[in-house]
């Protein structure tokens, strides 16, 4: 077993030798009936790690954490473990009990002979025939009615599947998968039958305060809904110092606090009510952005709303505080895209790795976050390069805007958005082919632009190859100090 792998537990036995000769032989009879690899037969599947295998690409809907369930997996092949036990590390997989077992289906049948069954069992066989749905037959008559069964495959045959779904397993998979595509099979299981929709959410957060994060959330969302017709819904998360409401041209007293005040009562009837439809496609949850109360709001709270808006909505902007919580921190780990907006200096640089960091780890089946450099060529300063800025942070920006003061002071004065206004209308370019990018999942074609300049779509969030000056950098930040 690898070293990441839990010990075997009573009834969890290596896999008999016979069963490992009848794979040898199954794999040898059945090569071309294999999913398609990276260009090698069964042997060389077998072998391939997991992070050569590409995930899925993004879907339509959104994606949530798995509920509160038991998940046990009964493996033959030690690669198929290893892939399973790494979805431990992922966000979707935090509520979920996984534990990880070898010996394949056997195992499971011996395991739960003195064992309650799981919310959920996942087995690996390279069976087929009258032999493997002998042995489904004794796993079924230890498993309580409720719990679903998974097997994990040799070969990609579409009359076993059928034959495996009128026998009432729940899902077949096929060898290699990545980790998030076994992740999203498992999700699927555990959607709601009545509320099958769940949107996407896209968070916006500053590397600082003052950067531009919430002026480029907000046309954002004015961008996908009115030039792209895309239903958007743009969610203000500062309940104390929020602008959106300014932005729009609202004076809000009730929107956000209204409602975490009470998230037990938090249906979509409220959302509806409290919810501002600004145009046919944009709906708008504002903050009232007052000194109230000091208490802290459980993250639970932020949580049910993010998630009752996704029930609402195809798309949702979070305009995200710049402060580290826990529930600032549990929002942005569960949100399908992450925006990150920082300046060209020293502060932005240090605060905007530590977040790209942050979201790696956390995140480790997800693209990275889309960086956005904004007010570059301040007049008398001495700003880091972007070429510089990209190296050391590991991701090349998707968007870089210029200092445009008395552009962005007259629209947020005026409440109006950037396309509002003539004199902004290469800026608004730039951040419409940040909206597409977010819309469709990839950016459009590279267009010219003086104010906004877009980099090049082929190195646009990928990590950077050079090493840069981040020592440098640093180093001037240390000796500051």
């Amino acid at each position: 077993m690898p070293p990441q792998m839990p010990q075997m537990q009573q009834g969890a036995q290596p896999m008999p030798q016979q069963q490992t000769q009848h794979l040898q032989q199954h794999q040898q009879q059945y090569p071309s009936q294999m999913m398609p690899n990276q260009g090698g037969g069964a042997g060389q599947m077998a072998q391939m790690p997991v992070s050569a295998v590409e995930p899925e690409t993004m879907r339509e809907g959104g994606e949530k954490a798995l509920p509160r369930i038991a998940i046990h997996a009964f493996c033959e092949r030690t690669q198929t473990a290893a892939t399973i036990q790494s979805t431990n590390d992922d966000w979707r997989m935090s509520r979920a009990n996984l534990k990880v077992y070898m010996g394949g289906l056997p195992a499971a049948i011996e395991f739960y002979r003195n064992e309650s069954t799981p919310s959920l069992i996942i087995f690996e066989s390279a069976l087929r025939g009258p032999e493997l749905f002998e042995q489904l037959s004794q796993l079924a008559s230890n498993c309580d009615a409720d719990t679903k069964v998974v097997m994990v495959g040799a070969v990609n045959d579409i009359k076993l599947y059928r034959e495996l779904m009128e026998q009432g397993l729940s899902e077949y998979l096929v060898p290699p998968f990545h980790p998030l595509t076994f992740i999203r099979s498992i999700s699927d299981l555990y959607a709601d039958p009545d509320k099958p929709f769940v949107g996407r959410v896209i968070a916006f957060l500053g590397a600082k305060g003052g950067v531009g994060s919430s002026t480029l959330a907000h046309n954002v969302a004015w961008g996908l809904a009115t030039k792209m017709g895309q239903e958007t819904a743009l969610v203000d998360m500062d309940s104390n110092w929020g602008t959106t409401g300014l932005d729009f041209n609202y004076d809000s007293s009730q929107g956000l606090e209204e409602a975490l005040a009470d998230p037990e009562r938090m249906d979509e009837t409220l959302l509806d009510r409290i919810m501002i439809r600004h145009t046919e496609k944009l709906s708008i949850l504002p903050a009232a952005a007052t000194l109230g109360s000091t208490e802290a709001i459980p993250a639970a709270s932020y949580e049910t709303l993010v998630n009752g808006i996704r029930g609402l909505s195809p798309l949702t902007v979070l305009d995200m505080p710049h402060i580290w919580s826990e529930w600032s921190s549990t929002i942005l780990k569960g949100a399908d895209e992450i925006v990150i907006t920082a300046t060209p200096d020293l502060a932005n640089l240090r605060n905007a790795k530590n977040l790209i960091e942050f979201l790696k780890t956390t995140r480790p089946n997800d693209k990275p976050p889309l960086l956005v450099i904004n007010k570059t060529g301040v007049p008398k300063t001495a700003e880091i390069p972007i070429k510089d800025f990209a190296a050391a942070v590991g991701i090349k920006p998707a968007l870089v805007l210029g200092y445009e003061p008395v552009v962005y002071t007259e629209a947020s004065n005026d409440g109006k958005m950037l396309s509002e206004l003539k004199s902004a209308e290469a800026a608004f370019s730039g951040i419409m082919h940040l909206a597409y990018r977010l819309k469709t999942g990839e950016f459009p074609p590279q267009t010219g632009s003086k104010k906004g300049r877009l980099m090049p779509r082929k190195n646009t969030g990928e990590a950077s190859e050079k090493p840069g000056k981040l020592g440098g950098l640093l180093a001037k930040f240390k000796k500051r100090k």
